[in-house]
């Protein structure tokens, strides 16, 4: 999280520049906090279009009087707005490990070839206190993890040689020893195998993916957090306070002594907690000054309805002094009534039914864990914005044309196709996000209620609300007789208690690890050791999401684009002529047709005629299906019935030509496209079937229709596609007649 952002304006403008001395000081502690921030602007002060273009850095420092380049990658330097000209460049650990001053340059290259040496300006390193190691000076050092891993090595190799020296010692003094060489022997060979796989281990990278790196300042070394942010929005029920939320964090209860203090809302539905289960539910409370009654019987509980069954409660008296934060906690085995729980929520309570308190009461960092014992709070990074995952995301293989949600009332309530079938021993895993009656469970079937496809019964997800999962390997007897072995279907169980269901999310996924139902993660993390600490990782950003954000800039600077061509084309249709001869600039849309010399000149549909009803009106094609009428279409050899001959366009009297002969489709001719063979005749007797095809290699061909014989004027022209063009007006031969 960059909490040190130095912010330079970068100019594009044909000036010459003194190098600008930003006064930016960062220092070495600043680890993973230290960021520079580019605005690139054109010269006219907008910001710079970055589409397409690479931003380069340039950075020198200083070992004595030897200025030295500094190494800077190009993922290194990230483009954060396309749009709006903002690049980013965090402050390297190898950066920060230098003390001194240092000179940078900024430069970019433009995807139409250009190139612009923007911006010189300087920052300073310098040593924090802390850091009594860091060389002065100027020196400098850096070490990434592939020179870490080479030094491992180097240092593990050199630690096998001297082992193996011992060794040999040892086989030196065999005659004396033999026993207690035997013994050191095998030692040696242990130490040997284990430095050989740490060597081994470190070459490995272990990984983790979220849809978010700002992980906050939390510490992740403790048990994770099965809740989600808890807000005053958790607490909007009850009697006794008003609710509302304060600053990191923090939920302010201010309580009017009208009642005793409940306060709840079980429309916030939160994950459930396992049946038989130890948990710890924590918080911290601060009793504000002025606090008026006894507030030691205040609770925090974990509780499910129907019922309001209490499964975690906080335990009392509850520390009385103000102004300070106490952390409050209880732990417990989560037993279920006799009533299954349906859904969950936290309700803050003051037991004593007779209080009546008055003032403020602040709670903050709610939350629940596995085991005994309260360790720091972090926040559930199983939920937006991270869903994290240690495994790349799996391809759901439930049915695409599924509609979610499903609502039912019904024994089956979901029943499709999987876009695979099923494969014996293969194991899956089910994760469903939806709601139930407490009493019924999600059984899973290949193929009906039987005990042959009984696939098993879901069970509830640890931190996730109203998710339910099921890890399964079908076996042959799954699977045989089945009539459609891809066939996955969800009982609610037992039927003789059916309530209402609803499925929001559903996904199958091959193997033991469910991966969150998402196309995507933006992040990946990199790290030597299996950690759940996001922090142990080095993050960057995923090639997906790097493909689907250039995807999506193109997609708005085309649709922004489009829309300030709209924009101009209502500018300059609106104020069209009517009347008079006039150029428009932009295509306009017609509703009620368009009409030259009072003839609909964009009817869909005609047919020839054996008398002239339309002279000396133009003929325009608007795309879709629209009638084009010219001049004269004939076949370029007249003789017989013409078959396997060229169409061609062009004036009476003209000898033809053929599409190259056409640069100007203003003039007296117009190429429909490429060459026109007839597909067949009418009987025999003038009436040809003609298809055009093009050069365009698109979905949109041309279609050329008439009807006459080869040697007489066109009666009647279509043309399918997908374009503007002008025809010249045609002459009198030309006939055409609306239907």
């Amino acid at each position: 999280m960059a909490r040190k952002k130095g912010e330079i304006v970068v100019p594009t403008k044909p000036v010459s520049r003194a190098t600008e001395i930003t006064h930016f000081t960062f220092k070495s502690y600043d680890k993973n906090a230290g960021l520079l921030q580019f605005q690139i602007k054109d010269q006219d002060g907008r910001p710079t279009d970055l589409f397409g273009a690479t931003v380069r850095l340039l950075m020198f420092i200083y070992s004595g009087d030897e200025k030295k380049e500094f190494p800077i990658f190009d993922h290194q330097i990230i483009t954060e707005s396309y749009l709006e000209g903002i690049v980013k460049y965090p402050i390297p650990d190898m950066l920060l490990s230098y003390e001194g001053k240092v000179d940078a340059n900024i430069y970019i290259d433009f995807p139409d070839g250009s190139h612009t040496d923007n911006l010189a300006f300087t920052f300073t390193i310098e040593k924090s206190v802390i850091d009594w190691d860091i060389q002065l000076n100027g020196e400098y050092y850096f070490k990434d993890f592939q020179q870490l891993l080479e030094q491992v090595k180097a240092e593990s190799a050199g630690v096998i040689e001297e082992l193996l020296e011992d060794v040999k010692e040892v086989v030196d003094h065999a005659n004396e020893q033999i026993v207690t060489m035997n013994e050191e022997v095998e030692k040696l060979v242990d130490k040997v195998n284990e430095a050989s796989q740490q060597v081994e281990n470190l070459g490995r990278f272990k990984r983790m993916y979220s849809n978010s790196i700002d992980f906050g300042n939390y510490d992740y070394s403790g048990n994770a957090n099965l809740l989600p942010k808890i807000t005053a929005d958790h607490f909007t029920s009850g009697n006794g306070a008003t609710v509302e939320d304060g600053a990191d964090g923090e939920i302010i209860f201010t309580l009017d002594g009208s009642a005793q203090l409940t306060k709840f809302n079980t429309s916030m539905r939160l994950p459930a907690l396992q049946n038989g289960k130890r948990y710890t539910i924590s918080a911290e409370i601060m009793l504000h000054e002025g606090l008026e009654g006894d507030a030691s019987n205040i609770r925090l509980t974990n509780v499910y309805v129907p019922g309001g069954n209490i499964m975690l409660s906080t335990v009392r008296p509850l520390p009385t002094a103000t102004n300070i934060w106490h952390t409050i906690s209880g732990t417990q085995i989560a037993t279920y009534a006799t009533t299954l729980p349906q859904q969950w929520y936290v309700v803050l309570q003051d037991v004593t039914a007779s209080s009546r308190i008055k003032g403020k009461i602040s709670l903050r960092n709610i939350k629940i864990e596995e085991g005994s014992v309260v360790t720091p709070y972090q926040p559930n990074l199983l939920i937006e914005p991270y869903q994290i995952s240690k495994t790349p995301l799996n391809a759901n293989l439930a049915n695409k044309e599924q509609a979610f949600p499903i609502s039912s009332r019904q024994y089956l309530v979901y029943s499709a196709e999987m876009i695979e079938p099923f494969i014996a021993n293969q194991t899956y895993t089910l994760t469903l996000n939806g709601t139930k009656l407490g009493q019924q469970v999600f059984r899973v079937y290949t193929t009906g209620p039987n005990n042959t496809s009984n696939i098993g019964d879901m069970e509830i997800v640890e931190g996730l609300a109203d998710t339910w999962r099921l890890t399964f390997t079908p076996t042959s007897a799954n699977l045989n007789g089945s009539v459609s072995p891809s066939t996955l279907q969800i009982y609610q169980f037992p039927q003789a208690t059916m309530g209402q269901v609803t499925i929001d999310s559903l996904k199958i996924e091959k193997g033991d690890i469910s991966t969150p139902n998402i196309t995507e993660h933006r992040y990946f993390g990199e790290g030597i050791k299996d950690s759940n600490n996001p922090n142990d990782y080095s993050w960057d950003i995923t090639e997906e999401y790097i493909e689907r954000r250039t995807a999506d800039q193109i997609e708005k600077s085309e649709k922004e684009q489009e829309k300030l061509f709209l924009t101009k084309t209502e500018a300059s249709t609106s104020l069209m002529d009517l009347t008079t001869p006039q150029t428009v600039s932009a295509l306009k849309k017609f509703n009620g047709g368009l009409f030259s010399n009072g003839i609909n000149v964009g009817v869909e549909y005609a047919e020839a005629v054996t008398t002239d009803k339309y002279n000396n009106h133009g003929a325009v094609y608007l795309g879709g299906c629209v009638w084009l009428t010219w001049e004269t279409l004939s076949f370029s050899n007249a003789s017989g019935w013409g078959r396997g001959s060229t169409i061609r366009v062009g004036n009476d009297g003209h000898p033809g030509f053929t599409y190259p002969d056409v640069p100007n489709i203003f003039g007296g001719y117009i190429w429909i496209g490429g060459s026109c063979l007839p597909d067949y005749t009418d009987g025999g007797f003038g009436a040809y079937h003609i298809t055009v095809s093009n050069n365009f290699d698109d979905a949109r061909q041309p279609i050329v229709r008439f009807i006459d014989s080869p040697t007489t004027p066109v009666k009647r022209l279509a043309v399918r596609g997908f374009a503007l063009v002008f025809a010249p007006a045609p002459t009198t031969n030309s006939k055409v007649q609306e239907t």
